[in-house]
């Protein structure tokens, strides 16, 4: 066994193992740590944008819950601008209440924050103050989501009210 370890060259083959050790080294420092820091970069990049859409669902479905939420306790009045309130509409509601009613469009239609806005103007004869506020009750009362438009115009004409105001009916279509 002395004869076998007496025929190796034992500085020669550090060299070799040292040279071939640096080789690989070098090898691994050059080829492998590049692609093993894109590696870790691209995977810390990719749990980064895991944890963003986790928490960007998140809030969507909060915010799909509030609104679901919100649409149920306000159910009426949502439904409300389902209604398009027509002059004809107006007019056969209010005839109880005034002696003489009149309701005219005014222009077309036009939008307001995603909601069409007919305007109306409304005109006619009461027999006293009382009368108005039942007008103006009235109103509250019919399909559809309408709007005062001040100023209400009254005048006195031989013992009775004439009174002229503007509504704005909110509707979708």
């Amino acid at each position: 066994m002395r004869a076998f370890f007496a025929q190796i060259d034992w500085i020669r083959n550090t060299f070799f193992f040292i040279f071939y050790f640096f080789l690989i080294a070098g090898l691994f420092i050059g080829v492998v740590m590049p692609s093993l820091k894109d590696f870790q970069e691209n995977n810390a990049n990719y749990r980064r944008e895991i944890f963003v859409l986790k928490q960007i669902n998140t809030q969507m479905e909060n915010a799909q819950k509030a609104l679901l939420s919100y649409q149920e306790t306000h159910k009426t009045t949502l439904n409300a601008f389902k209604n398009k309130p027509t002059a004809q509409k107006i007019k056969q509601q209010l005839s109880s209440i005034f002696m003489q009613v009149d309701v005219v469009k005014d222009g077309e239609p036009t939008l307001e924050n995603s909601y069409k806005v007919q305007k109306f103007i409304v005109s006619g004869r009461l027999k006293d103050i009382n009368a108005l506020y039942d007008s103006l009750s009235q109103i509250s009362t019919l399909e559809g989501k309408l709007r005062f438009s001040f100023p209400i115009h009254i005048e006195e004409e031989k013992g009775e009210l004439i009174l002229s105001y503007r509504l704005n009916a909110y509707y979708q279509e």
